[in-house]
């Protein structure tokens, strides 16, 4: 499974949310990171998603990590942030084969 965390912040906010980069929780070793990615156009709030993979099985021990991450960037003005869980075909082909339907997650973050 991975969980797509995604902030979105002004430009005059840039400088304190690359410090709070730096004071970030570290990450356990049942999660891996695909990266941080950036996007910014002029006139626009900077947006920053990063995707995180690990197993299904550990989704609450996740959350509390994620929690303490986003934590990290309460205190910046003008600053959003959302996560959101993300089934492979595979996972998501299944849970419509039972019958469910039910594709949606509410993390506990």
């Amino acid at each position: 499974m991975i969980v797509i965390g995604t902030i979105i912040f002004p430009e005059t906010s840039a400088n304190e949310v690359a410090n709070c980069y730096q004071t970030l929780p570290e990450m356990p070793d049942f999660i891996t990171i695909d990266g941080t990615y950036v996007h910014n156009k002029s006139g626009e709030d900077f947006r920053a998603f990063a995707i995180f993979n690990f197993d299904e099985a550990r989704l609450e021990d996740a959350n509390t990590y994620f929690k303490a991450r986003y934590e990290a960037f309460e205190g910046v003005k003008g600053l959003t942030s959302r996560h959101e869980e993300w089934l492979n075909v595979q996972d998501a082909l299944s849970i419509i084969e039972a019958g469910t339907y039910d594709l949606d997650f509410n993390p506990s973050f």
